[in-house]
């Protein structure tokens, strides 16, 4: 799939130069190839949903509604994989290796995913946080700096209060790694990092369970990429989070 190529990748392909690839992008309309390969990557997945996805019928049985609702999530992952990039995530964990705070956003559905990556990431020595509250994030962007690193999570990079947040995230030069599944929504356009979760919903379910599914995939994604990184401070950090925990516990 032509999206999934570098631009590197595509130009040794077609036997052209990576300045033709990109000079060809512009001509149809795109600011530059990685807007070109997002746009590709979205027009690619419309269709394959159309027959990919298998939809819940009333007259289905049980069993039948359960194993649509299992495939469906086994679709949303793979499709997000499809299209991951070698460079896109490279450059993810570099910036939350150099981050002074790795803040995550997400309201509403996004919350969700939002809170699991803070949760996860503080299994690491990275310094994490998030915030739930609008508000609060708004003043938590305030204070971030072009040292620190935003995982902003939306499904549609549409939300306004997400935008507004970026805003404030942009005018501070801090680092933006978006999750959304739209590659021309506001938020991936403005983004320095952009990964995509791509998910079709089962009748009756707007844009929720699968696209989650996919979105915290992502996050355990760069969890894993980064605890490798950091292979021996994560493993004291995780350690003493165990630890913690235990003492929480009663024994069996």
């Amino acid at each position: 799939m032509v999206s999934e190529l570098t631009i590197s990748e595509l130009a040794k392909k077609v036997g052209v130069s990576t300045a033709s690839i990109s000079r060809f992008a512009k001509t149809v309309g795109y600011t530059n190839y990685r807007e070109f390969s997002m746009e590709l990557a979205n027009v690619a997945t419309d269709n394959n949903q159309r027959t990919m996805f298998k939809k819940i019928d009333p007259d289905d049985t049980l069993d039948e509604m359960a194993k649509k609702t299992f495939q469906a999530m086994i679709d949303a992952l793979i499709s997000t994989q499809s299209i991951l990039h070698e460079d896109e995530l490279r450059q993810a964990v570099d910036y939350i290796l150099h981050a002074g705070q790795l803040a995550f956003f997400g309201l509403g559905g996004s919350s969700v995913a939002a809170l699991d990556g803070y949760h996860t990431f503080l299994r690491t020595s990275i310094n994490s946080e998030y915030y739930p509250d609008f508000d609060v994030q708004l003043m938590q962007a305030a204070k971030l700096t072009r040292n620190d690193c935003a995982i902003m999570i939306s499904h549609s990079g549409e939300n306004q209060q997400t935008l507004t947040v970026l805003n404030q995230l942009k005018n501070n030069h801090v680092p933006v790694i978006a999750i959304t599944s739209y590659g021309r929504s506001s938020l991936a356009q403005r983004a320095d990092v952009v990964l995509l979760s791509l998910a079709d919903q089962v009748n009756k379910r707007s844009d929720g369970m699968y696209t989650l599914i996919a979105q915290l995939a992502l996050i355990d994604s760069l969890f894993t990429m980064v605890a490798i990184k950091l292979s021996n401070k994560t493993e004291a950090v995780m350690s003493r989070v165990r630890r913690a925990i235990d003492e929480t516990r009663n024994e069996l």
